[in-house]
């Protein structure tokens, strides 16, 4: 049953026909039962929403299938008329198609992954894989096991070899496809303590990338489990030495580029939940005006950086995975957005607020002490006020996350996020917001 959030978004988008099936597990189900009896599915969980205002919008759900002891990774689309009509006119067995523009897919079916199929077939994989890696003999009949996967955006798997450490596979679509291949053309080399993984392989043909295997441990499952205060420093001092690697080949994210982001941020806000318009608008337009107003600083960065991205290996090794945002630009906004997941992990309880100052502060003098090699106190104050925007920038990319995990309360949470950054940017020091 649709909350009356929900059933208000529904409403207002009248472009989008199927956009309260989506949102509602007990809608789906009885249109599947209806639809595909012999399934005889018996709930579905929904777990991920992608929303593009008058265009589409995408769910990713768990599908449970009586006497089928793992639930069924399903997506759930609902179209505007324009974006059904440029769908495949051929659906396959993997696809259902129901009223109002909706179109359900079973995994490994994904209409714009168009190689996923082939990846779960054993005999097409092998084939596949001797593209990809022609070298690695030992590749070519290892099984794939899924990691993460984001409908119609890409797929990511390891390779599990009978020997060896295997490798990380990537597919994508084609557009997010040909911007990840043009950024690990030149891989970055590592260092004594960076870890950089080496691409493998590649197939422009099958929309994938193939990496080296680097094993260890994540930093976002320690943070939330032991105080890893050590950790965090060592994850600063990488990212420093990362931020100083070469740019050949790397577009450059400009400050209007940024502030354009923010105001579509705000646009989004707007549409989903119109009470939230005026604060929205307020945060965007100020951070907006701060970093039109910073000076055009072009180094290499993440561009997509938090705690996920980093692996502790043995021997103080950290490794930096996952480079498909690298950009040229400012390095502040990679500080800025991974101390605005620790915020967000605070606020949601899954970090203590008495680790967060600790771990902040870690991450921080970790990173300055790679960056200047001494002064950190004088440096530290300086940055903490400088970054203060960067970190309500990185804050605002994170509001959609109530509603992507469709949280009971959305809405709500989403208002609680907008003022933590609202305090964020009036507040006279930074211990303000940091405790």
């Amino acid at each position: 049953m649709l909350s009356a959030a929900d059933a208000d978004l529904a409403q207002r988008d009248q472009a989008i026909a199927g956009l309260a099936m989506v949102m509602d597990p007990d809608a789906l189900v009885a249109a599947l039962r209806t639809v595909r009896p012999e399934l005889n599915v018996s709930s579905a969980q929904l777990t991920y929403l992608r929303y593009r205002p008058t265009r589409s919008c995408l769910g990713a759900y768990r599908v449970v299938i009586q006497d089928v002891a793992k639930p069924m990774l399903t997506h759930v689309t609902a179209y505007s008329m324009k974006a059904w009509a440029k769908l495949p006119t051929s659906i396959d067995n993997h696809h259902i198609a129901l009223q109002d523009q909706v179109l359900v897919s079973f995994f490994p079916g994904d209409t714009k992954l168009t190689s996923l199929t082939q990846f779960m077939n054993s005999d097409n994989r092998q084939d596949i894989l001797k593209t990809l890696m022609p070298a690695n003999v030992e590749t070519w009949t290892a099984d794939i096991e899924t990691l993460a996967y984001k409908p119609e955006r890409r797929y990511v798997g390891r390779i599990n070899c009978e020997y060896g450490a295997g490798a990380l596979l990537k597919h994508y679509r084609k557009t997010e496809y040909r911007k990840s291949a043009s950024v690990t053309i030149m891989d970055c080399p590592s260092t004594a303590r960076l870890r950089i993984p080496r691409t493998l392989g590649r197939s422009e043909h099958h929309q994938s990338l193939v990496f080296e295997w680097l094993p260890g441990r994540l930093l976002d499952t320690e943070i939330s489990t032991a105080p890893v205060a050590r950790s965090l420093y060592a994850a600063g001092a990488v990212l420093a030495e990362f931020h100083a690697l070469a740019t050949d080949g790397l577009e450059h994210r400009t400050r209007n580029i940024q502030a354009d982001k923010l105001t579509a941020i705000a646009a989004t806000i707007a549409q989903l939940h119109p009470p939230l318009t005026s604060l929205a608008q307020d945060i965007a337009t100020r951070v907006g005006e701060k970093l039109l107003q910073e000076p055009r600083v072009a180094q290499r960065i993440h561009g997509d950086f938090y705690a996920k991205q980093v692996v502790l290996m043995e021997a103080g090794q950290v490794a930096i995975i996952d480079h498909d945002e690298n950009v040229c630009g400012d390095p502040m906004e990679d500080l800025g957005l991974f101390i605005a997941h620790l915020l967000r992990d605070k606020y949601n309880g899954r970090i203590a607020h008495s680790q967060t100052e600790i771990l902040i502060e870690a991450f921080i003098n970790g990173y300055l002490e790679a960056f200047i090699g001494g002064g950190q106190f004088a440096a530290q104050q300086q940055m903490n006020l400088s970054l203060r925007y960067y970190i309500a920038a990185g804050l605002f990319s994170l509001t959609h996350s109530p509603f992507r995990a469709h949280t009971p309360n959305w809405p709500e949470d989403t208002q609680i996020m907008l003022q933590h950054i609202k305090d964020i940017l009036h507040s006279p020091c930074a211990s303000t917001w940091l405790s």
